[in-house]
C-alpha cells in the first residue's frame, strides 16, 4: 500500500521539473518565438507555440506607433497654424477701433449714443480749434503802473496761507475782507508760495456777464512790492450746460517773488472788457503748478 503511493507522487514531481525545465529552455531561447502558457479543463498545465503570423502583426503595430520628438529644435521646424504676423494683428486692431459706440450727454443734458471712429477722431482733435476766445491782450499779461506803498502789504502777510505745487485755493471777497493801505481801500487777499511753484493759474467765474476782475501784485521775502499785473486773464471759456463760462490766465513765477496779493481794483461793479461786468463778489480759483 505504502510502495502504490509514493509512485503517483514521484511521478506528478517529476512531470513538474520536466514542464520547469521546458519553461526555462523556452525562456532562454531568443529567436525562437513566443508561447502560450494555460490550464486546460482537466487542470492540466499546457504550453504551446504562438503562431508567427500573430508575432509579425504585433510587431508591424509596434512599428506602426510614431513616437513624438517633443524637442525645440522639431517644434521650431514644424508649422504654426495659429501664428499670425504683427501686421495682421495691428490693422485687426486698426479696424476695432473703428468699431466703437460712445454715450454721452450733450450741451442741452440730452443722452445720446452713436458710432465712433476712434481714429477720425483722433485725427480730428489734432486739428480741432480751441474752445475759448483770446482776449485784447492774449499773448500774456499786462503790466501797469501804479503808485503803491512799499508797506502797503504788511498787515497782510501775518494771516496768509501757504500754496504749493498741485494745490489750488477759492478766493473770495466779503465785507469783512482785509484791505491794501493807501489812497483807496481795495479789498485783498495775501498768499505765500513754496519754493517749488514755478506758475500760476487764475480764474474768474462769470455768471451771466459778472465776474472778479481782479488784479495781482507780486511781493518780494519783506512784503515789498515787486511787480503789478493789471490783467491776468488772456483766454474767455464759454459757458456749458455742466458749468460756467470762465476768464483764465497762466503767468510764471520770477526769481525773488515770494508772496502774491491778489486784490480788486475797483469799491463798486463797474464796466469791464468784452462786455462783461466787474463786480465785488464772486469766485476766484487760484492753482499753482
Amino acid at each position: 500500500m505504502q510502495g502504490n503511493g509514493v509512485k503517483p507522487i514521484m511521478h506528478s514531481f517529476a512531470l513538474v521539473v520536466a514542464l520547469c525545465l521546458l519553461l526555462s529552455a523556452c525562456q532562454s531561447s531568443t529567436g525562437q518565438g513566443e508561447f502560450y502558457v494555460y490550464t486546460d479543463a482537466q487542470g492540466n498545465l499546457v504550453t504551446i507555440e504562438k503562431p508567427v503570423s500573430e508575432q509579425a502583426a504585433e510587431v508591424a503595430k509596434e512599428d506602426s506607433v510614431e513616437t513624438v520628438d517633443t524637442s525645440g529644435a522639431d517644434l521650431l521646424s514644424a508649422p504654426l497654424e495659429d501664428y499670425r504676423p504683427s501686421e495682421e494683428i495691428d490693422q485687426e486692431l486698426a479696424a476695432k477701433e473703428r468699431d466703437r459706440f460712445i454715450t454721452y450727454v450733450d450741451e442741452s443734458g440730452q443722452l445720446v449714443s452713436r458710432p465712433v471712429d476712434m481714429v477720425a477722431e483722433k485725427e480730428a482733435k489734432k486739428r480741432v480749434e480751441p474752445d475759448y476766445a483770446e482776449l485784447p491782450g492774449g499773448d500774456g499779461f499786462l503790466e501797469t503802473y501804479r503808485t503803491i506803498r512799499q508797506d502797503c502789504c504788511l498787515h497782510l502777510l501775518d494771516e496768509t496761507e501757504t500754496l504749493g505745487a498741485g494745490q489750488e485755493t477759492l478766493i473770495t471777497f466779503g465785507p469783512d475782507s482785509p484791505v491794501l493801505l493807501g489812497d483807496q481801500p481795495f479789498k485783498a487777499k495775501a498768499l505765500k508760495l513754496a519754493e517749488n511753484v514755478n506758475s500760476l493759474d487764475l480764474k474768474a467765474f462769470i455768471r451771466k456777464k459778472d465776474y472778479v476782475a481782479a488784479q495781482l501784485l507780486w511781493l518780494d521775502e519783506q512784503g515789498r512790492p515787486l511787480l503789478l499785473v493789471d490783467q491776468p486773464f488772456s483766454r474767455k471759456y464759454p459757458e456749458t450746460w455742466y458749468r460756467y463760462g470762465y476768464l483764465q490766465g497762466t503767468f510764471p513765477r520770477e526769481s525773488g517773488q515770494r508772496h502774491l496779493v491778489v486784490f480788486l481794483p475797483y469799491q463798486q461793479q463797474q464796466p469791464s472788457t468784452d462786455g462783461l461786468q466787474a463786480v465785488l463778489n464772486g469766485e476766484l480759483l487760484l492753482s499753482a503748478q
